[in-house]
């Protein structure tokens, strides 16, 4: 991705699964039956799961579709077929509910998260989170970023 995403105006941001937390996370299933995080992502998320995660980042279909790395047809067939993710593309769509998260728990509102997300950061060499989201080493380092926030170092 070359620049970084635009925000529009969306949905209030829900909140997500306690996903940083020691041992195992749990999410709920349809009915209510929980499981670990590691068995939903291989089992595959479905498409309400995707487009909670979608609503939250407000991004377009295609770019989305680049974070969690598929195409923009395979996003639109998911949604139409109501298939699941492969667990690598469940993966990274875990990967961006947590940095999610804890970019919401440092800057304290859904609001002010996104705004971040989407804005140069000089900590990352000028790129905006956003644009580091569909790689780990990226992810990585946006963490990294957001728990020197956390704890008032300065990169």
């Amino acid at each position: 991705m070359t620049k970084a995403f635009r925000t529009g105006k969306g949905k209030k941001a829900a909140a997500l699964p306690r996903a940083a937390e020691p041992g195992p996370v749990y999410v709920p299933r349809a009915g209510g039956e929980k499981t670990t995080i590691s068995l939903r992502i291989r089992e595959g998320f479905p498409y309400a799961q995707i487009r909670r995660v979608q609503t939250l980042f407000r991004v377009p279909d295609n770019d989305f579709a680049h974070l969690i790395g598929i195409s923009g047809k395979t996003l639109a067939r998911i949604k139409s077929s109501n298939a699941r993710l492969s667990a690598l593309s469940g993966d990274r769509l875990y990967r961006l509910m947590k940095v999610w998260e804890l970019a919401n728990k440092v800057m304290e509102n859904p609001d002010a998260a996104l705004a971040w997300l989407n804005r140069a950061q000089p900590g990352l060499d000028g790129q905006a989170p956003m644009d580091l989201l569909d790689t780990e080493p990226g992810y990585e380092q946006v963490q990294t970023l957001l728990n020197q926030l956390e704890y008032g170092v300065l990169p």
